[in-house]
């Protein structure tokens, strides 16, 4: 079949006898023979068996591991094809999803290699690598392409010790600091390897890798590091974005979409990234989170910068709102919920920033905005995570009179 077009997750779409292929590892005008991995009643989950005809825009990767690891997906793309790809991906959803037609935002590129800030690795038999996407293939790695040459050293000298008891190895940089966090089912001896700070986590949850009972081996457990003028702490567990470079692309178009203004109500706001960005613009600032850990470092960050902001520990559907001119979301890839949408389109904020990574849960919030007399003013990509079909959105919705 021909691949037509590049759609949400990353998949080639194909048609055949009235049905509609969606293909791994095909891209748009290529020729493919695909391989069904899962039937369904009216679209099927394919990979490429043979490419009889290949698109001009693909290219030779440059990671021996490409296509066994499960990180990069599109590492065997021309990087301006990546940039055009997730253009028209972008647009493709909001007509077919939010029902308006827009023309291809700006899409702002970050370094193609070496961007990532952390990594999470696996360890299997003392062994140090990453699972396969969506299997059990471990994959020794030598070398990723996409984590700091930094990440990678410390990699290297972890493997020089055993490692055997240990479940993942995560590691963490700020400037001119770093960070390995050894994850165990145990307490038991943590190698002394060349880093400022080595934590031990005692994780006994299968789903969520940092976590667990905390242990500072070496150095004092967290990193910092400043963006836009503003100093954040980030500990071992908490989130933070993993490229420092788009981070600050995020941070200035929401500092320029937000503006200036009276109240400013900032919706799962982790450590207060987004929150302490725009704090010196409004005279009232607030930021909601669920997380207990992440509101002691927001209001930790606030202090370390001599800002006044109100950080709530809530759920956000659960947090009522009141009058703001400006509200900022950037919810986790599942998007906004029903209930935190309901209060938003109740109090009726002058402007909505929605900060999104996931493109189709973005066009249906999108979708409920426009419906409840809101528009989108601008929307900008940023391109937070090349060699994967990954993206990050920052818009503006203003509500019309």
């Amino acid at each position: 079949m021909k691949i037509e077009k590049m759609i949400a997750g990353g998949y080639g779409l194909g048609r055949k006898d009235g049905k509609i292929y969606l293909v791994k590892g095909a891209y748009a005008g290529e020729d493919v023979e695909v391989e069904v991995e899962k039937q369904m009643k009216d679209v099927a989950f394919c990979t490429v068996k043979k490419i009889d005809i290949p698109s001009q825009k693909r290219r030779i990767p440059i990671c021996s591991h490409f296509g066994s690891c499960g990180g990069c997906d599109w590492m065997d793309l021309e990087y301006e094809a990546q940039l055009e790809y997730k253009r028209d991906i972008f647009t493709d959803q909001m007509n077919h999803i939010a029902k308006v037609d827009l023309l291809p935002p700006q899409i702002i590129p970050t370094s193609q290699y070496f961007y990532r800030n952390k990594v999470e690795f696996s360890i299997k038999d003392g062994k140090i690598g990453y699972f396969g996407k969506n299997s059990h293939n471990f994959v020794e790695i030598d070398k990723c392409h996409i984590i700091s040459n930094d990440l990678n050293e410390i990699k290297d000298e972890a493997k020089k010790h055993n490692l055997n008891g240990f479940d993942h190895l995560v590691i963490r940089k700020s400037e001119g600091r770093k960070m390995a966090i050894f994850i165990s089912k145990i307490f038991q001896r943590v190698p002394d390897i060349n880093t400022d700070d080595i934590v031990l986590l005692v994780n006994k949850n299968p789903h969520v890798v940092v976590a667990g009972h905390q242990k500072i081996i070496k150095g004092n457990g967290y990193l910092e590091i400043e963006l836009n003028g503003i100093t954040y702490r980030i500990p071992p567990k908490s989130f933070f974005q993993v490229n420092y470079e788009g981070a600050e692309i995020l941070s200035s178009k929401v500092s320029e979409y937000a503006g200036k203004g009276e109240n400013l109500l900032d919706l799962y706001c982790g450590v207060g990234f987004f929150t302490l960005q725009v704090a010196r613009n409004f005279a009232h600032v607030k930021g909601v989170e669920s997380s207990p850990s992440s509101v002691i470092e927001a209001r930790e960050n606030a202090r370390l910068n001599g800002l006044n902001v109100d950080f709530i520990n809530s759920k956000t559907s659960q947090f009522e709102l009141s009058n703001f001119d400006v509200v900022i979301a950037d919810p986790p890839r599942s998007g906004i919920d029903k209930e935190t949408m309901n209060a938003i389109l109740k109090v009726r904020p002058k402007k909505f920033v929605y900060v999104s990574c996931d493109v189709s849960t973005f066009a249906r919030d999108s979708y409920e905005l426009i419906q409840r007399r809101y528009k989108i003013k601008d929307v900008v990509l940023v391109d937070l995570f090349p060699q994967t079909h990954h993206f990050e959105i920052v818009s503006l919705f203003e509500r019309e009179v």
